[in-house]
């Protein structure tokens, strides 16, 4: 079974980076090499002047929103279609939720839509940037910061994409990335905030340093993590995890979600970052394999009835995944494509299997294009461990079976 999204970790990987870390440990007082290292060299690779590490995206979240000083009821807008846990943070912080609705197949927000719905009493936007594309962060933050309100770049699956040459997560007042399992790099769990604004950094600094440590169950738990997901590389093996889960993907699970607040207020960890380091080097050749992977498919998909997100010239995507929206297509339909998929050995998703706007009780005739994305989208995977024979499999199903199911 090749998996939906995978950063490749291998096992020769981590026992280089433990045995870097203990060596490490020994000789420093402090304990913070590898950490100072990892977060200096984001700075470098995004141009940002200040990085905080987090021991998840949604921690990164929860920190940068505290930091802003958020009261009870303050109003943040946050797109229709995106993960469902950044909804479901702002409404457990007790703040206002307001969605808007997306650019037609972009998967982003819709600065048109933002422009009406924005108000005084709108504090922060949340922008996504949907699987690896840019969203039109310069009119967002135009739009937002003429209501007086910032914006949290929520760029979680796109590290290295890039909007009129500049990396995203670097245009708002905050930007916020993931090292989560199936992001663009991983070291399992893990958050990035980046800012240039030296005041918002010294507030999310303070707030990570009121969280606890990690405990030695858990760092143990985090290597049989990064173990296990290092031999996932290996298709057969990932299958069995795969059936085991009952065909739930490994990066999916609520193991990289939250359960409540608490959870998000530990640290991130030393040994994590000393795997950091080594993936962040890896980050432009991941990403230069998924975009050539996506190249591939949009080369020689039919392009009768389907639709991929636009890309105009100013925007560089890096396709953590790739979606495709079906003009035409039954819930009955797009189970059996799946399930077509599966049979081939290949993990497909619908990205949300219901509508948010529905989920939090609102008119889905207000979200049309958001209500039609999540009902007639699938992704496919483009990561760097498939080969053409791989991609082939997705073109053939797509380009003949579903014609056939259709």
């Amino acid at each position: 079974m090749i998996p939906i999204s995978q950063a490749p970790i291998y096992p020769q990987e981590i026992l280089k980076t433990t045995s870097e870390y203990f060596k490490t440990s020994a000789n420093s007082r402090n304990n913070s090499t590898a950490y100072a290292k990892f977060r200096d060299e984001i700075s470098n690779y995004l141009n940002c002047k200040y990085v905080n590490l987090t021991c998840s995206g949604f921690s990164g979240l929860y920190t940068i929103m505290r930091a802003y000083d958020l009261k009870k009821g303050d109003e943040v807008i946050v797109p229709a279609y995106t993960c469902k846990d950044v909804l479901r943070l702002v409404t457990t912080m007790g703040l206002k939720l307001k969605l808007v609705d997306l650019e037609p197949y972009t998967y982003n927000m819709d600065p048109d839509s933002l422009n009406k719905e924005i108000s005084s009493k709108t504090r922060v936007v949340i922008a996504t940037h949907m699987f690896g594309y840019p969203c039109s962060i310069d009119k967002i933050t135009e739009i937002s910061h003429d209501h007086g309100a910032m914006v949290i770049e929520d760029a979680c699956q796109s590290m290295g994409a890039e909007y009129k040459e500049k990396k995203v997560g670097t245009y708002g007042d905050a930007g916020l990335f993931s090292l989560n399992m199936g992001k663009p790099i991983t070291t399992i769990h893990g958050g990035i905030v980046c800012t240039d604004d030296s005041e918002l950094s010294n507030k999310v600094s303070s707030i990570n340093d009121t969280f606890k440590k990690y405990g030695f169950m858990h760092q143990i738990k985090t290597f049989a993590y990064m173990f296990g997901y290092s031999l996932c590389n290996v298709n057969a093996f990932y299958s069995l995890v795969y059936s085991l889960m009952g065909n739930k993907n490994l990066g999916e699970t609520n193991s990289i979600s939250y359960s409540e607040l608490g959870d998000l207020m530990y640290k991130y960890t030393e040994f994590q970052a000393s795997l950091g380091v080594k993936q962040l080097s890896k980050l432009d050749a991941y990403n230069n394999a998924r975009i050539k992977n996506a190249s591939y498919l949009m080369e020689n998909l039919y392009k009768d009835g389907l639709f991929f997100p636009e890309v105009s010239g100013q925007m560089k995507p890096t396709y953590s995944r790739f979606p495709i929206y079906f003009e035409n297509i039954s819930r009955d339909t797009c189970n059996k494509l799946i399930n077509s998929f599966i049979n081939s050995g290949i993990e497909v998703t619908p990205y949300l299997p219901e509508s948010l706007p529905r989920l939090y009780n609102e008119k889905s005739s207000d979200f049309p294009i958001a209500e039609q994305m999540t009902n007639k989208t699938l992704t496919v995977p483009t990561h760097p461990n498939m080969d053409k024979k791989d991609l082939d499999k997705i073109v053939e199903i797509l380009n003949h079976r579903f014609h056939v199911l259709h």
